[in-house]
C-alpha cells in the first residue's frame, strides 16, 4: 500500500557559527541533513543531529533544548529551534526545523520518515549589519523551495528576492549580484547564487544546497556559507 502523501515537509537545518580572528566577521555554515514527512520524525532527527555528526552531549559546555531558555536568551532565528549548543572553543551549533508545503508530493517508505532521494533547497538568509556595533547578525534562515533538480532550483532562486507584482526589482536594492550561467556562487559565500543589500544594512543571501546525511557529508554543494 503506497504511503499517504503529506501536506507538508519538515527540514532539519544545522547551522554552525565559526569563530574568526576578527570578532566582527560572521562566518556561518548551514547544512540540511534531512527532510521528513512528519513533524514528529523531524523532531526525533533534530535531537539526534549532533550525535549523528559524531559529537557527544558532554562535549558541549552549553546544550539547551528548552524553548523557554531560547526566549530568555533572545536567540535570533529561534522559530523551530530544537537545539542550541556551544562548543568549548565558542563555536555555536543550532539545530532547527523549517516547514514547507509538499509541492512535489514527495513521500517515503523509510521507517524514520526521511525522504531518501537527493533534494536541492533554495534557502534565504537575512543578515543584519549594525554599523554602530560593527556586528552582523543572521536574523532569519528560510527554506523557500525544495526541488529534485539543481537547474530548477537555480531558476527559482533567481526570483526569490524579486516581485514584479509588488514592484520589487533588482534596482529596488542598494546592491544586487547574481551568479552567472555555469557559476555556483556569486562571490558572497559558498553556494550563494544571489546577494542583495538594502539601504538599511540588511543583506539577503539566496543559496542552492543539497541534502546530505551528516556522517557522509563531503560535498561542497551540501553547505551554504554565510559570511
Amino acid at each position: 500500500m503506497p504511503s499517504k502523501i503529506p501536506e507538508h515537509l519538515y527540514h532539519v537545518l544545522l547551522t554552525i557559527t565559526h569563530l574568526n580572528k576578527n570578532p566582527n566577521k560572521l562566518i556561518e555554515t548551514l547544512r540540511i541533513p534531512g527532510t521528513y514527512t512528519s513533524l514528529l520524525a523531524a523532531k526525533a532527527a533534530a535531537h539526534n543531529c549532533l550525535y549523528d555528526a559524531g559529537y557527544e552531549r558532554d562535549f558541549f559546555p552549553t546544550y539547551e533544548t528548552s524553548a523557554h531558555i531560547f526566549e530568555q536568551e533572545n536567540l535570533p532565528d529561534r522559530t523551530g529551534l530544537a537545539i542550541y549548543a556551544v562548543a568549548p572553543d565558542g563555536t555555536t551549533f543550532r539545530v532547527r526545523i523549517d516547514t514547507t508545503e509538499n509541492k512535489l508530493q514527495l513521500t517515503t517508505d523509510l521507517d524514520d520518515g526521511r525522504i531518501s532521494i537527493p533534494l536541492f533547497y533554495v534557502v534565504q538568509a537575512n543578515v543584519e549589519y549594525d554599523a554602530i556595533e560593527g556586528e552582523s547578525t543572521v536574523r532569519d534562515v528560510i527554506v523557500q523551495g525544495t526541488f529534485t533538480d539543481y537547474i530548477q532550483a537555480r531558476e527559482y532562486a533567481k526570483g526569490v528576492l524579486l516581485s514584479e507584482k509588488d514592484g520589487i526589482l533588482k534596482g529596488s536594492y542598494a546592491a544586487y549580484v547574481e551568479a552567472g550561467d555555469g557559476e555556483r556562487n556569486c562571490g558572497f559565500g559558498e553556494n550563494v547564487v544571489v546577494h542583495a543589500a538594502s539601504e538599511y544594512g540588511v543583506n539577503y543571501l539566496v543559496s542552492v544546497i543539497r541534502n546530505q546525511e551528516l556522517e557522509s557529508v563531503s560535498l561542497a554543494e551540501a553547505a551554504m556559507r554565510i559570511g
